[in-house]
């Protein structure tokens, strides 16, 4: 029996190529017809909402999707609170002004046919497995509306409450039993913003939830507080919170902590911290000390410093940090017995230190002489030194006039003398102040020391020429008027301010660093004569007194030269300038009957 020939693949291939060509033919033909058939239509599985518009034109599209927007724009929607709830809120679209915009069809078109063939063919492809939903914008006017189901469905929450009651219910009741606790409620409020939401979805699907989206809103005091606060009232009841410091006790009862409260603050506090701090600043009144510092002088004799104002802890109770005891001891296991936090405030200066400091020797003296002054004006001369006398100024720290004498008035201490004010001569509070500033200006250039702030008296001052040229003057004004300078020594410095007669002396102590000063003597120039004498009616004076409180002046502009050597080197090199207005002599003339 003969063997069948094997046919080669070339004779298959060549027997089979008019099928194949003819198929491939055929699904060119159809992709083409389809290519053709969808290019002005929208692609297959393409919805809007519930409507499919697939194989649609972009007019069919429209037409289609606005039918079914506008009947249901038409409609009444029904909405309740709850399931089986009578309560029934319409919304009538009708008056809604419901509108759509088709601009996302039409993106949505653009995108798909504007494309390469081979982007329309994935395109198509992937709606095969996913379809394509287009979103279109929607506008309502529904806030009437919703205004009104909202007023009607709104309501606030209700704190929870802590009541307190003092009387007993019953001889036999407990303390504890009398507080009572009435719980919260959480509030409701319409969700405007998902109602809307949800109408939009029902134009576009045509379905939507018959329920009303509501939030809920919990009381700013909830249950939870209350009972934790009643939980720590009654803790009080049986054990008062104690805070201790030393040998006094303080007790925080109930009826106390009541005072204190706030339920707002979340679980972790319950104090009202301003009214807590009320309470608590009452007790530090009864714990706090100023620091005192030490006042101290110089013997020449013996080199020495002594205190004669010993320096003295302060103390200061930590008011934040008992707040934080407190709530623990409230909301914890704490301990009901409190040790109060109270600071230990240490002086600058320990009085058994002043005679490690460096104070030595006198560095530099300032003298004026207030002859002539009034009685009033001499107390507030040596009442501002007494306040300057002693003080310590560290090495590299400023010295302030004013913070260190404080405010000029009589609620410190000062009486009234004739002052400059607004252009006339007066009574006024700390009258002879500047005598001090004066007089320290003068220490402080002989001691070589840097000036921060000094400013001169507007015009010249007979007190401050006795025995002495103009141009030496400084005067303060508090608060904002000052004199300054430096401790730019490697030492503390002492001042030491005293009167002998109607001398006053400031005298600095320190260590001296081997600097030397040169000052020239001052220069007049541009001198103005005095107006005219002024004489004020004065209603304190008997009648026929005349009393002169003003003395004229020239008017001028004084110089000087200071030069500060230290080691062979010139460390400062100023020209001191102070222009001063001419003034009149003034008379106070008595007019009291």
């Amino acid at each position: 029996m003969a063997k069948a020939k094997k046919k080669l693949p070339f004779q298959i291939l060549k027997k089979n190529l008019l099928p194949i060509i003819l198929s491939v033919l055929l699904f060119i033909l159809i992709i083409i017809t389809y290519l053709i058939t969808i290019s002005d239509k929208y692609y297959p599985l393409t919805f809007v909402g519930d409507t499919n518009i697939s194989f649609l034109t972009e007019g069919q599209a429209i037409k289609l999707v606005q039918a079914n927007f506008q009947k249901r724009a038409r409609q009444k929607l029904s909405f309740t609170l709850s399931t089986g709830s009578a309560s029934a809120f319409t919304i009538d679209l009708a008056t809604s002004s419901a509108a759509l915009d088709y601009t996302a069809l039409d993106k949505n078109f653009q995108i798909n046919h504007n494309v390469s063939f081979w982007h329309q063919a994935q395109a198509q492809l992937q709606t095969l497995f996913a379809p394509a939903e287009i979103d279109p914008e929607i506008t309502l006017s529904l806030e009437r509306q919703l205004d009104t189901i909202a007023s009607a469905v709104n309501q606030e929450p209700q704190n929870a409450e802590l009541i307190f009651n003092e009387t007993p219910e019953s001889p036999d009741s407990t303390p504890s039993a009398s507080i009572k606790i009435k719980e919260g409620v959480d509030g409701r409020s319409l969700d405007k913003n998902t109602a809307e939401k949800l109408i939009k979805e029902f134009l576009l699907t045509g379905k939507c939830s018959p329920l009303l989206p509501l939030k809920s809103t919990p009381p700013k005091i909830t249950t939870d507080q209350v009972n934790q606060a009643k939980e720590a009232l009654e803790a009080v009841i049986k054990v008062p919170i104690k805070l201790t410091f030393a040998d006094k006790t303080f007790v925080l009862d109930a009826k106390q902590l009541l005072t204190l409260l706030d339920l707002t603050k979340g679980e972790n506090s319950l104090l009202d911290r301003d009214q807590t701090y009320i309470y608590l600043k009452s007790i530090a009144q009864e714990i706090d000390q100023n620091v005192q510092e030490g006042l101290f002088e110089f013997d020449p004799t013996t080199k020495r410093v002594s205190a004669f104002r010993p320096s003295s802890e302060g103390r200061k109770l930590d008011i934040n940090k008992t707040v934080d005891l407190l709530n623990d001891a409230l909301t914890g296991s704490s301990t009901k017995t409190i040790t109060l936090p109270v600071e230990v405030v240490k002086p600058k200066i320990e009085t058994s230190d002043v005679n490690k400091l460096g104070i030595k020797e006198l560095l530099g003296r300032g003298v004026s002489n207030f002859a002539g002054s009034i009685d009033n004006r001499i107390y507030n001369v040596r009442l501002t030194a007494s306040k300057i006398n002693g003080v310590l100024i560290a090495p590299g720290d400023t010295f302030s006039f004013n913070q260190t004498v404080g405010d000029i008035s009589a609620a410190t201490g000062f009486k009234q003398a004739y002052v400059i004010k607004e252009g006339r001569t007066v009574l006024d509070d700390g009258g002879g102040v500047c005598q001090d500033s004066t007089t320290l200006f003068r220490a402080v250039l002989n001691a070589g020391l840097p000036v921060i702030q000094r400013t001169a008296h507007a015009y010249r001052v007979g007190y401050y020429e006795q025995g002495f040229p103009p141009g030496l003057d400084a005067t303060v004004f508090y608060p904002s008027v000052d004199f300054q300078f430096k401790n730019d020594t490697a030492n503390h410095i002492l001042i030491q301010a005293y009167t002998v007669g109607t001398t006053l002396y400031f005298d600095l102590y320190g260590t001296s660093d081997g600097r030397t000063v040169s000052l020239t003597r001052p220069v007049i120039t541009n001198q103005t004569p005095p107006p005219p004498e002024l004489r004020q009616d004065d209603p304190t004076l008997p009648k026929g007194t005349v009393k002169q409180v003003d003395w004229s002046a020239w008017g001028a502009t004084v110089t000087f030269k200071r030069t500060v050597t230290k080691n062979g080197q010139v460390i400062a090199n100023e020209t001191w300038k102070s222009a001063y207005k001419p003034w009149q002599a003034v008379f106070l003339v008595g007019t009291k009957e």
